[in-house]
């Protein structure tokens, strides 16, 4: 025994069905809205439904309704945060900036002290050794002030004295010999 093709096993052929005859039109009502639905031209057989392999017909029961879209709730979520991120990390940059520019003013200041620095250290070294010269010239000095003003009042002392020789007149003139010379 041979089994039919699953598609056609009980869908009769156009060819071996008489032409259906078209319903009659209903009257048309005064409370109709809708036009009724055209009928298909006489010798001209309508669609059939469509029949599952199994030749039960489809039982067509409510429509379910349509898949709830997804929510974009998440994705302005996500596209806020991006945002706020995006500012924060433009924020930041341009605070990092800034402050590596201060850092970099702040290092060129330093150097520039530091070098007047090593100028000033520089120069008080030259001034600290002209002091030490001053100090140790001045220090002869007043040992050459001290033997001349010895040496002028021994000189002034003697002059002032009578020409008679006299122990004073001798005593001046032996100052005057000794000390004197070493100028």
């Amino acid at each position: 025994m041979t089994t039919p093709e699953p598609d056609r096993a009980f869908t009769p052929t156009p060819s071996a069905t008489p032409s259906p005859t078209p319903p009659p039109t209903p009257a048309p009502t005064p409370f109709a809205s809708t036009p009724p639905a055209p009928t298909p031209p006489a010798g001209v057989p309508s669609s059939p439904a469509p029949t599952p392999p199994n030749g039960v017909p489809l039982q067509h029961g409510p429509t379910p309704p349509p898949p709830a879209r997804p929510s974009r709730k998440p994705v302005v979520v996500l596209t806020a945060l991006a945002a706020v991120l995006a500012l924060a990390t433009g924020l930041f940059t341009v605070l990092y900036l800034g402050e590596r520019a201060d850092r970099d003013a702040l290092a060129a200041t330093r150097s520039d002290q530091e070098r007047s620095l090593a100028d000033v250290t520089g120069k008080q070294e030259e001034v600290d050794a002209t002091l030490e010269s001053n100090r140790s010239r001045e220090s002869t000095l007043s040992g050459e002030h001290d033997l001349l003003t010895r040496c002028v009042e021994a000189a002034k002392g003697y002059f002032d004295l009578p020409p008679e020789q006299t122990p004073e007149s001798s005593r001046l003139f032996r100052v005057m010999y000794d000390v004197c010379p070493q100028i």
